[in-house]
């Protein structure tokens, strides 16, 4: 007889979501093994966003939705370049995990709001943010008997004629009758980042802003039953300046960005998803650019500006774009500021009849007050037009999290090389690739597979069991 039914390694959304899945699924016994000193993994850093359709959040708020239509978007955003079969699990099942959660307790606020370039709002936002969620989960997991060992960082799957029986620390040994990995991605290794996420390591400013436990584990540890790993040089990058390494999701409106070629090719309060495609496009650099006034205005109205805007967000003035700041870094280089644009084109080596001609183009849609090439809301429309001008370079290099894990079937099985599933283990989260496609699905496109596919790992690791 196994030591447990299930164990689950780690403590994020997933792992706690697929915890108490299999408890609710007749699991008796379920340990959960975390290698931190804390419960939560990255999901408790994170906003908690969530995406779901034909939830009754959405009804309330009179937005009529299916997950087909969910599917759909999700498909035709990624051209298909993910596993239409788990993607199909996800989008099916994601809006009833919402309301999963809302039923044990997390509360969320009435507004839902567009994540990315869905055709509806389908982001539901919890009151507390990802921590809320986890203290939740992790509060339920408690009280229906899962136990939770922390410090306990998994370097190895016990196995037994190719199937998984167990876990080990060190020479501490567990045998279970499935196993669940839900450790997270690989952020916080330097090396893994280099050789799976390439595009965000090779920026040459990239940090990870996840939980220091997001080493990629098990990408290490399940090389033992030959797993099969999907989905390179996937996640997701935001842009960022080489000010600091302080989060800042998304670009104040008013900003203006170019290519090397000096010419501007983007709507720049873009979501995130899509600007990080964009990026790629350019050569992952680009130039924000602005004027004196704009810096000014921005200032002193003391809010950043964000197109996009989140229930219960505390966030005023942007982190990087004020005149404090941006003084601080022209000190350090990091900042160009000319009184004229040949001067600015030269700093940043773009050809200067190309960036005069973006300035006019600029100033001229600002007077039509119409974005007639970008479609930016004209709101957000700000000349360039008193000296001195500035340009500060940007990158997509903030990583945010990683999309190329293990291969699961819709039923979070674990898959080797071979494409045959490895018995008694599944997988969920950010731990796993080939879910999360080319182009991030906006906000909550991540926590929503988290919960929702940790909610199908533990209900297979439990018939598993029994």
């Amino acid at each position: 007889m196994s030591d447990v039914d299930v164990v689950v390694i780690g403590s994020g959304a997933a792992g706690l979501s697929a915890a108490l899945a299999a408890r609710q699924a007749g699991a008796e016994r379920v340990l959960v093994a975390e290698s931190e000193a804390i419960v939560g993994g990255s999901s408790r850093l994170s906003g908690g966003l969530m995406m779901g359709a034909g939830t009754r959040y959405q009804e309330a708020a009179g937005v009529v939705d299916t997950w087909q239509e969910l599917f759909h978007d999700y498909m035709t955003l990624n051209q298909w370049q993910v596993e239409p079969a788990v993607v199909e699990r996800l989008t099916q099942r994601a809006g009833a995990s919402v309301e999963w959660l809302g039923d044990l307790g997390v509360d969320f606020y009435e507004q839902l709001v567009f994540g990315g370039d869905e055709t509806k709002p389908r982001v539901h936002c919890p009151i507390g943010r990802g921590q809320a969620v986890v203290d939740v989960l992790y509060r339920h997991c408690r009280e229906s008997g899962v136990d939770v060992a922390l410090g306990q960082r998994v370097d190895r799957l016990l196995v037994d004629d190719g199937a998984v029986v167990g876990v080990a620390v060190g020479g501490d040994e567990i045998t279970a009758d499935s196993v669940v990995i839900a450790t997270g991605g690989f952020g916080a290794s330097d090396d893994k980042r280099r050789d799976l996420f390439p595009s965000v390591f090779d920026t040459g400013w990239s940090y990870y802003i996840g939980a220091d436990g997001s080493r990629g584990d098990a990408l290490d540890f399940t090389r033992a039953v030959d797993a099969q790993v999907t989905g390179h040089d996937r996640g997701l990058r935001l842009l960022h300046t080489d000010f600091d390494r302080m989060y800042e999701a998304y670009l104040p409106g008013w900003l203006v960005l170019v290519n090397r070629e000096g010419r501007r090719f983007c709507n720049e309060t873009a979501p995130y998803g899509i600007m990080d495609g964009l990026l790629k496009a350019q050569g992952d650099v680009a130039f924000a650019i602005f004027d004196h006034t704009a810096l000014i205005d921005a200032t002193a109205l003391g809010v950043a500006r964000y197109k996009q805007s989140i229930p219960g967000s505390t966030k005023k003035q942007s982190p990087h774009w004020n005149m404090e700041i941006i003084d601080m870094m022209l000190a350090e280089g990091k900042v160009h500021r000319s009184d004229s644009f040949d001067g600015l084109a030269d700093a940043i080596d773009v050809p200067v009849d190309h960036l005069r001609a973006t300035v006019d183009r600029v100033n001229e849609l600002v007077a039509l007050q119409e974005d007639v090439d970008y479609l930016k809301d004209p709101t957000f429309l700000e000349p360039i037009s008193t000296a001195p001008f500035y340009a500060v370079e940007v990158r997509p290099a903030t990583c945010c999290f990683t999309a190329c894990g293990l291969r699961i079937t819709r039923d979070a099985e674990v898959l080797d090389e071979a494409g045959r599933p490895v018995r008694g283990l599944y997988a969920a989260g950010e731990v796993t690739g080939g879910v999360i496609g080319p182009r991030y699905v906006g906000s909550g496109n991540s926590y929503g597979n988290c919960v929702t596919m940790g909610r199908v790992a533990g209900q297979s690791a439990a018939a598993h069991a029994r």
